[in-house]
């Protein structure tokens, strides 16, 4: 038995094992306190590790952040590539079931939580809207644009816009769901699920 290759494979789970520790425990402190009011020892108490082993794996709470932004586009639900689209399938069945699948884990995921973070406190720290857009947002909205493009081509849909104006419109009842339960409503939460089902519906039904 190689004991090194078994002694490298135990290393390895305890660090990913760590590492994940530490990014479940600054989600949910991030969504709980904010960004700026969640400290390094804060994260590290909860992760229950000294704050000079939280810092062995990462160096401040932006690169946590990063992290758990890579963590949360790495969930299959949110894998989305232009490539998946089959020929037999219209592109609006295709959105439909894919953000069936985001819109339901958007809470439970965090990253309705994120997204709050981002709208919140992004103008004070700028590194957070930098990190959102390069990992989670440019990525995707750049897949959603061909998927667009797509439609365009086989006649599912008539672009009155720029395609990344297009996506910008699909997207927008999640952001404008999410402001208004959180922000605006006085009790009288909306369905995010059923302004964006009507939403697609309105957008690929209006040749």
């Amino acid at each position: 038995m190689d004991t090194t290759r078994r002694t490298r494979s135990l290393s390895c789970e305890k660090t990913d094992h760590t590492k994940q520790t530490i990014l479940n425990a600054a989600l949910e402190l991030f969504i709980k306190k904010g960004f700026s009011k969640t400290t390094i020892r804060d994260i590290s108490s909860a992760a229950e590790l000294s704050v000079g082993s939280l810092y062995r794996y990462y160096s401040n709470k932006e690169d946590i952040f990063e992290a758990i932004a890579r963590m949360m586009v790495g969930e299959n639900h949110m894998v989305f590539h232009s490539d998946m689209l089959p020929p037999e399938l219209t592109a609006y069945d295709f959105l439909l079931k894919h953000f069936d699948k985001v819109i339901d884990s958007f809470a439970p995921s965090g990253r309705e939580g994120i997204a709050q973070i981002i709208l919140k406190e992004s103008q004070h720290h700028p590194e957070l809207k930098r990190i959102y857009f390069n990992v989670m947002f440019s990525p995707y909205i750049t897949e959603l644009e061909k998927v667009v493009l797509i439609a365009s081509e086989r006649n599912e849909i008539q672009l009155r816009s720029t395609a990344f104006e297009f996506c910008l419109l699909i997207l927008s009842p999640i952001w404008m769901g999410m402001i208004y339960n959180s922000t605006l409503s006085k009790g009288d939460a909306v369905s995010v699920k059923n302004l964006f089902n009507a939403n697609l519906y309105a957008l690929f039904h209006s040749k």
